[in-house]
């Protein structure tokens, strides 16, 4: 069966027999650039061939275009191809292959292409560099990226604005932020974007102070503000926690007839809610006109965090009754919520809800927030019903299992799945190892603790953390070995602090060693007090071994220096499937 033409408009072009009173070479060519498909498209290059039309570099290049804009996977690699044995293409060509790649999620070819084509002594033109910088930021590559802005100054593509905002965004990628400042402070024109895009990097990044610096000097240059920087100020705002601040910022707004859109109004809420002004937050919330699925989120997060629990409870309800359907954000939001609160109940009926939200739904961060919710609760069961549930597991995954298990007092089990995680081929961290010590401890493991702690200085040189001693401390005096926990402290690589020369005492009185708690007394009074829990600490130390002229010293500093006892914690209790706060 002969193969089938292209399409009606080309099968005269391309029959030899019917193309005696036509200019093949012209039909073609403009008609080209409308095929897409990836057949149509083979056998036009095959007739391109035969006829000998291929060698002509504007033929060869639109059909380069076409295979580039060809949603077929092996169309791209034969553009690329062709375009290596063409002479004489120009930039707009090698540009349909760079961004070819780029849409197929291809950057390191991207990168290739323009390595050839530097290669060939061709400088591109502006959107040659842009493709390259995106590709260069997707990678990442910031070797080549740096390559590329060196190359990009020396063919003066530099005084583009529009290539100094793409560099400046790819610093952001690389999160070399004095190298982005540096592009920002050498640009001869600065316009909204290039603003917009230096303060949401500021403010992404966690720096917020300088942040508000640019938004001062943007206003001074006489730029004006829109939705977009208000978006990023606001985080700043947020980040900083400056309820003064934010109101400034709110009240330019307003001055400067901002777009107070739906993302400007939940940027809103978000920083008044943070700022500990939660009742702007529900002004702003019950005006809205419109709300997204953000807005919902947001003041669900606001009450939760302000410990207004019940309240982030109805919102959600609200949201429910309003048809909007929960993101992953919001999930998380709720889960965290239940988490607080240490409610089976409501933990039953957060993970049913997460199990309907849908198949399709990236569900390893929802899996992880389920286990650690459900070990608060006190069902490690069903936190390891999750866990072996779950196809992809993280580092966080392994964490939240191991000390569930550890937590629950099953310090073999938190051991095993120690051991499995690390033969699945994952590094453990120090919050890692500090669950496993944790386990140990609570365990009676005392040799699975020892060598875990040589495991982590010696094999993952991971230095440790006051926490990681405290727990080692803690495994040894509970098995009575005070000798071995005083000298551990004695010659920690990090400075004991209070609470370890407590739990050292303690010991060390309950074993009847009055030499060893004359000894953790001197370094008790040497380490002195540093803050409220210190001095409290410090008095009750005192008065255990009877030294009551040093605790009423210790007391006489507290009201000397106004220090006063931090504000007692709160607990929930569970009672007919209701939470209540004591």
């Amino acid at each position: 069966m002969p193969p089938k033409l292209p399409c009606p408009r080309f099968s005269r072009l391309l029959n030899s027999n019917t193309i005696d009173h036509l200019d093949p070479f012209q039909e073609i060519a403009s008609r080209l650039p409308s095929c897409k498909h990836a057949t149509h498209l083979n056998q036009i290059h095959a007739h391109l061939i035969t006829t000998g039309f291929i060698r002509k570099p504007i033929m060869a290049g639109k059909l380069i275009a076409s295979l580039s804009a060809s949603s077929s996977p092996s169309a791209i690699s034969a553009a690329h191809s062709l375009a290596r044995r063409t002479d004489g293409l120009d930039s707009f060509t090698w540009n349909t292959v760079i961004r070819g790649y780029l849409e197929r999620s291809d950057p390191q070819n991207a990168i290739l292409v323009y390595s050839h084509l530097r290669g060939l002594n061709m400088t591109g033109d502006s959107y040659t560099v842009l493709f390259v910088i995106k590709a260069c930021g997707l990678v990442p590559a910031f070797d080549q990226g740096k390559l590329v802005h060196a190359q990009i100054f020396k063919l003066g593509f530099v005084l583009e604005i529009i290539v100094q905002t793409a560099l400046l965004n790819m610093y952001v990628v690389f999160d070399e932020i004095q190298s982005m400042r540096k592009v920002f402070d050498e640009m001869p024109l600065r316009d909204l974007v290039a603003w917009n895009s230096l303060i949401a990097a500021y403010s992404g990044r966690n720096y917020p102070k300088e942040a508000l610096e640019v938004v001062r000097a943007m206003v001074c240059d006489n730029v004006t503000v829109n939705e977009v920087t208000a978006v990023s100020i606001l985080s700043a705002c947020s980040l900083l926690k400056t309820l003064g601040e934010g109101k400034s910022v709110h009240s330019y707004l307003l001055k400067t007839d901002v777009d107070l859109d739906v993302f400007v109004q939940n940027a809103l809420m978000g920083m008044y809610s943070k700022s500990g002004s939660l009742s702007y937050a529900c002004r702003i919330f019950h005006s809205m006109a419109t709300r997204n699925v953000v807005s919902w989120t947001t003041m669900i997060n606001g009450y939760a965090c302000s410990g207004y629990f019940d309240e982030a409870f109805s919102i959600y309800r609200q949201m429910d009754s309003a048809n909007v359907r929960p993101d992953e954000v919001t999930l998380l939001s709720i889960i965290s919520v239940c988490s607080e609160l240490g409610s089976s109940e409501l933990g039953e009926w957060i993970t049913l809800i997460v199990e309907k939200s849908g198949p399709k739904r990236e569900r390893t961060a929802l899996a992880n927030a389920l286990m650690r919710m459900h070990t608060k609760c006190g069902n490690i069961l069903k936190a390891c019903q999750i866990f072996d549930g779950m196809k992809e597991r993280t580092l966080i995954t392994w964490t939240t299992m191991i000390q569930g298990l550890a937590i629950h007092g099953h310090g073999v089990a938190a051991l095993m799945r120690f051991v499995q995680m690390q033969r699945q081929g994952l590094k453990p961290d120090g919050v890692v190892f500090l669950c496993v010590l944790f386990a140990c401890s609570h365990a009676g493991l005392i040799e699975h603790g020892r060598k875990c702690f040589n495991l982590m200085i010696k094999e993952y040189d991971i230095k440790p953390w006051m926490e990681h001693c405290g727990c080692m401390v803690d495994l040894l005096c509970r098995a009575g070995l005070v000798d071995e926990a005083f000298d551990f402290v004695a010659n920690m690589p990090v400075e004991p602090d209070m609470i370890l020369w407590r739990m050292l005492l303690v010991a060390c009185q309950n074993q009847g060693r009055p030499e060893l708690v004359s000894q953790v007394m001197h370094h008790i009074h040497e380490l002195g007090p540093k803050s409220s829990e210190d001095y409290v600490l410090m008095s009750n130390l005192c008065a255990s071994v009877a030294e009551w002229d040093v605790m009423k010293k210790v007391r006489d500093e507290m009201k000397q220096r106004g220090v006063s006892k931090e504000v007692p914690g709160s607990s929930f209790l569970e009672v007919h499937e209701n939470v209540h706060r004591s």
